[in-house]
């Protein structure tokens, strides 16, 4: 089961990595070499994997340990008890100036091709706050993992620069989870109107042959009946988290 939490803040604690046994190991190497062999784009980056997760209300704390994509792509098809690992992605819904809200459709460079998605990515070890942020004893956090820093990285490498420098506020944040996944997808709005969103992506897939994302889609208030036909074609959580923040609009 899918839940989306409004997120009021997130506390994110790092472990070290623990060592897979043996077998374990060995038989994530076999399955990954039999995925790349069917889908060749595919690279084993490293991401981190949620340990334990705690909400208070919307304070949401998150235990993670670093893993890579080979070992999550096995913990789908395999319980792999304590040694499961699960992913933490970031991204946004864009919102136009026009308030149309706009969302990935993945293209043939993605293992995913025909879902409908948030725009993002996978939370990298280097999308972190350097600066940190300020504690409400006045104190500082630094270099701490940011799924937002993953958001706009996520953003500019899929649509483009154009678009993620038009982006001029940043509204509510959320965790979707289905227990495999841990999603935090931000809804950024930007200060361009649908027409011209979709004129800058082009211009980008058309200037760096990018086939990851195939196009951009967009939902409006008055698109409901379509929104409901990506229900079997969703990344988690999309249609229902696209269905709250328009109520929000």
């Amino acid at each position: 089961m899918t839940k989306i939490i409004p997120i009021k803040e997130l506390k994110i604690k790092e472990t070290a990595a623990r060592e897979l046994p043996k077998d374990i190991e060995e038989r994530v190497q076999v399955y990954w070499n039999e995925l790349t062999a069917k889908y060749p784009g595919m690279f084993n980056g490293a991401l981190y994997s949620v340990i334990n997760m705690e909400n208070d209300d919307g304070i949401v704390t998150l235990t993670c340990e670093p893993s890579d994509y080979a070992h999550y792509k096995y913990s789908e098809i395999m319980d792999l008890g304590e040694y499961t690992c699960r992913s933490m992605y970031a991204g946004c819904i864009l919102v136009s100036s026009d308030k149309k809200l706009f969302v990935s459709l993945n293209g043939v460079g993605s293992e995913f091709v025909g879902k409908i998605q948030g725009i993002g990515g996978v939370m990298d070890p280097s999308d972190r706050f350097i600066g940190g942020a300020t504690r409400k004893d006045g104190s500082k956090e630094t270099n701490k993992l940011s799924p937002l820093v993953t958001a706009f990285r996520e953003l500019e490498e899929e649509v483009g620069k154009e678009i993620r420098d038009s982006v001029t506020d940043i509204g509510k944040s959320y965790l979707v989870t289905n227990d495999n996944k841990y999603g935090f997808p931000f809804v950024f709005c930007s200060n361009l109107d649908s027409k011209t969103i979709q004129h800058a992506f082009d211009s980008f897939k058309k200037e760096t042959g990018s086939n990851e994302v195939d196009r951009l889609i967009s939902f409006g208030k008055d698109d409901m009946d379509e929104l409901e036909r990506y229900k079997s074609g969703q990344d988690i959580g999309v249609v229902d988290l696209l269905k709250i923040i328009m109520g929000e609009l």
